[in-house]
């Protein structure tokens, strides 16, 4: 499991949300809730590493943890949508590094430089 596997997942929900909104630049906060939950639950299918930021520290077997609050479509859940939404304000501001990042190799957009290169800084 590691980043690279998941930025294939991450271009491949890519081509689903850009049919659906294709003025949507890679800003993983333009997005619905369900499709930030969608680009969650790959990445901690993925990195494992992150599932004790995230989940209760005294579970023994997190993986299935992990599921039954992505992959189980309990849409009128409100505990999962509720912990949905916890692991995503964890999650934000690398995915959202993460996202942008497969985006512009994905739609070849170049990285604006850094203001300060211009200046001689």
């Amino acid at each position: 499991m590691s980043l690279f596997n998941f930025k294939e997942d991450a271009q491949m929900i890519m081509g689903h949300i850009q049919r659906k909104m294709p003025k949507w630049e890679g800003d993983i906060i333009d997005l619905s809730d369900a499709d930030k939950d969608s680009f969650c639950y790959h990445f901690l299918q993925h990195m494992e590493s992150w599932w004790d930021d995230v989940l209760p520290t005294g579970s023994m077997s997190q993986e299935p943890i992990i599921h039954a609050i992505y992959a189980q479509r309990e849409k009128d859940s409100r505990l999962a949508n509720l912990i949905k939404g916890d692991i995503y304000l964890v999650l934000e501001q690398t995915l959202r590094d993460v996202v942008q990042e497969v985006y512009d190799e994905l739609n070849h957009v170049q990285p604006e430089p850094f203001a300060g290169y211009e200046r001689g800084q």
